[in-house]
């Protein structure tokens, strides 16, 4: 595959700076549905304009929704919003939801389909999978490593994006609940507020571990991959993406500009490519936080990779900005045309060109016969040239001209203005689509032949607490808290109290992880009744082994309207009720058939980061510690350091004991409550009280330090 240099638009400048920089490709968004919802990001107008620009000089736009979309949105705007740009030649669009996926493959038929970093993608079983469902492209998380791409690769022909350059997310990208929970702005719905760029302590055993001004411990430094472009090239990546929708036009001129002087360089010679200093300085200047790193393609994490202080203001390389201003700026790239003019006595006027093995000829009026000044070759060159306010320029032109004819000047303008808009169509018409209907979508409905209660448990004293409670029927068991001797003892426990038992995954689930948990359970943990998955490699992972009939997608596997519910419903997969929709919104979706988590302290963030680790302080004993913000407010956080990743839980436990009788309105099958730093008897109070509102109908109210999450709210 060709090397592509993909930049980000966030504006209409930054789109045309972008592909006069040199940029292949440009990722932008619309009025809706984009990841970055307070970029300027461009009108429809200027998304057609865009597009031809892009097309023009054989280039391609894609265009965003790479978020997760409700139920009304699906059934009433999608379709509408994206007709008149894949009619237009939209050459892909970035999704998230995997309804929104199902949805343009069957509405949208030959428009590419790339899946979003926000997927979570961390393996090359759901690279196939997806593969099968017609993507053409994933943008792999900024975690993955450079042999973990390679290895996608190896087993697929889909194309692989992967970020080079720009801002990085702490948190997994699509698993980050920590602007969404705070204060509303959901990062799965483009609204992120950035609390990772905010100060905060790492306390353990009561101590201060960042000293001083370390404060921003959530704040990576931004990635610079100059110095290994050539190693992520020959992973298999095809698609370099540089950062920055929320940037200026000259920031991505710059950039682009530079990656475009090395991957040239590359093409040319990549044994003897070389970096020079001067260019990471002119990146520095453009933006840095306090260095750059070079993400986690050879590294896992580190405290060299944080930011750790406050960036320093940043004195603007005037010289390199106006450089950039006045070589990128505006639409200045020209399509140079070689055309023919004949002007022949008693034969219509003729222009003609040859563009990609078609002649374009325009026919006009037959010349006047001159009788006094006959049009001259200089005349016709002159006015033909005029191209001035067009994306062309004659570079060649042969002119064919009759003795003793004439022309109008004006008509020779019209004429000139008339060929221009028919060979800007003609190239352009070749991308244009026919109108398509929309497939009428039917939600399916279904009933629940039973109301039950599931119990997630973090430690082995609070199985104990719960494994006599008549009333709950399965018992999650957070992995981390099982090991492998506990296993045959745990089933037989359960089974004996007539429990399920389910193993709860890791939230993360990459490649080392998958030999990480065969080595510790061997064959052990097939004698579990079945597992709720966390990240959807590991779906694909145990349906290798005949184990996906037993499988429950939790909260964090998306499915934020019907088709998605009803796409793995219907693939005999039961799902959770995502955390993030209001109840209006989930009496639209619908909630049959699902688990719902009334009660917990819900992640936040799950990261590759480890904020020990940033400290210098990782023992490897799977401790927890506390991130404290400048409210005083403590977010516990807990290390996994069997599989090397940190979750974060809110502050507070999401509590919905007084929504009982709205909850079972909405008619779900299950109601599942997550201990995770409950004692025994916080445990057993706690379920004593819901099984009293949601079994025995009594109304209580819970007036403990507690959040009622988005029940009501709901997220923008």
């Amino acid at each position: 595959m060709s090397i592509e240099l993909l930049a980000p638009g966030g504006s209409y400048d930054s789109v045309i700076a972008a592909f006069n920089a040199g940029a292949d490709a440009v990722y932008t968004g619309g009025d809706l549905f984009g990841a970055r919802a307070n970029a300027q990001n461009l009108t429809l107008e200027e998304l057609y304009s865009a597009i031809d620009y892009a097309h023009l000089f054989g280039r391609k736009i894609y265009l965003t929704i790479n978020t997760l979309i409700k139920q009304k949105e699906i059934e009433e705007k999608l379709y509408n919003y994206l007709l008149p740009l894949y009619e237009y030649g939209l050459d892909a669009v970035i999704v998230q939801d995997i309804g929104v996926l199902l949805f343009v493959k069957e509405n949208f038929p030959g428009l590419h389909i790339h899946a979003s970093t926000q997927m979570t993608i961390t393996g090359k079983l759901t690279v196939k999978e997806l593969e099968q469902l017609g993507v053409s492209r994933i943008v792999t998380p900024r975690e993955l490593s450079i042999n973990e791409i390679r290895k996608i690769h190896d087993i697929s022909n889909i194309e692989i994006e992967s970020f080079v350059h720009g801002a990085l997310c702490y948190c997994y990208s699509g698993q980050c609940f920590m602007s969404s929970y705070i204060g509303g702005r959901s990062g799965n719905r483009g609204q992120c507020a950035q609390p990772c760029r905010m100060e905060y302590d790492i306390i353990k055993d009561g101590n201060i571990l960042n000293e001083g001004n370390n404060k921003y411990v959530l704040s990576p430094k931004d990635i610079c991959t100059l110095r290994i472009l050539p190693d992520i090239i020959e992973s298999g990546v095809c698609s370099l993406k540089i950062e920055g929708r929320m940037k200026k036009p000259e920031y991505v001129a710059g950039v682009v500009s530079i990656y475009r002087k090395y991957i040239d360089r590359y093409i040319k010679n990549k044994e003897k490519y070389d970096v020079d200093e001067k260019d990471i300085k002119l990146l520095a200047d453009l933006f840095n936080r306090n260095g750059f790193s070079e993400s986690y393609y050879y590294k896992h994490n580190g405290a060299d990779m944080i930011s750790l202080k406050k960036p320093v203001f940043r004195t603007e390389n005037t010289e390199f900005v106006q450089f950039l201003k006045e070589n990128y700026g505006g639409e200045r790239k020209k399509f140079l045309l070689d055309i023919s003019v004949v002007i022949e006595k008693d034969k219509p006027i003729e222009l003609r060109t040859f563009i990609d093995e078609e002649f374009i000829v325009l026919q006009g009026e037959k010349p006047l016969i001159a009788e006094n000044r006959p049009i001259t070759e200089e005349i016709v060159r002159k006015q033909m040239s005029k191209l001035g306010n067009t994306n062309f320029e004659v570079q060649n032109m042969n002119i064919i001209l009759s003795e003793d004819v004439f022309v109008q000047v004006r008509y020779l303008n019209q004429l000139r203005r008339d060929f221009i808009e028919k060979i800007k169509e003609c190239i352009l018409s070749k991308k244009r689509r026919k109108r398509v209907e929309q497939k009428k979508y039917t939600k399916v409905r279904y009933y629940n032949d039973e109301f039950s209660i599931y119990v997630l448990i973090s430690n082995l004293k609070q199985f104990n607490s719960v494994l006599k409670n008549k009333y709950v029927k399965r018992i999650y068991v957070e992995e981390y808290a099982v090991q492998k001797n506990d296993v045959f003892e745990l089933i037989k426990k359960g089974h004996e109290e007539k429990k399920e038992l389910f193993l709860a995954m890791p939230y993360i689930f990459r490649e080392n992880d998958k030999r990480t948990f065969d080595k510790k359970y061997e064959d052990d943990f097939l004698k579990f009744d079945g597992f709720l998955i966390r990240n959807i490699e590991q779906y694909y992972y145990l349906k290798s082994k005949g184990l996906e009939k037993n499988c429950v997608f939790d909260y964090n596997v998306y499915t934020y309207n019907s088709i998605a519910k009803d796409y793995f419903i219907s693939n005999k997969i039961a799902t959770t009720i995502p955390l993030e929709l209001n109840y209006r919104e989930l009496k639209d979706r619908g909630c049959e058939k699902e688990e719902f988590i009334v009660y917990g302290y819900m992640p936040v963030m799950t990261s590759a980061g480890c904020g020990l680790k940033t400290c210098r302080q990782c023992d490897g004993k799977s401790t927890t510690y506390e991130i404290r913000d400048r409210l005083n407010n403590k977010f516990t956080t807990k290390c996994v350091c069997n599989y090397c990743y940190n979750i974060m839980y809110n502050c507070k436990p999401l509590s919905l004991l007084g929504y009982g009788k709205e909850i079972k309105s909405l008619n779900p099958e299950i109601i599942r409550l997550n201990y995770t730093f409950e004692n025994e008897k916080q445990v057993r109070d706690s379920l004593e009280k819901y099984i009293n509102v949601f079994i025995d109908n009594h109304k209580l109210t819970d007036n403990t330090d507690s959040t009622r999450g988005h029940f009501k709210r709901g997220v923008l």
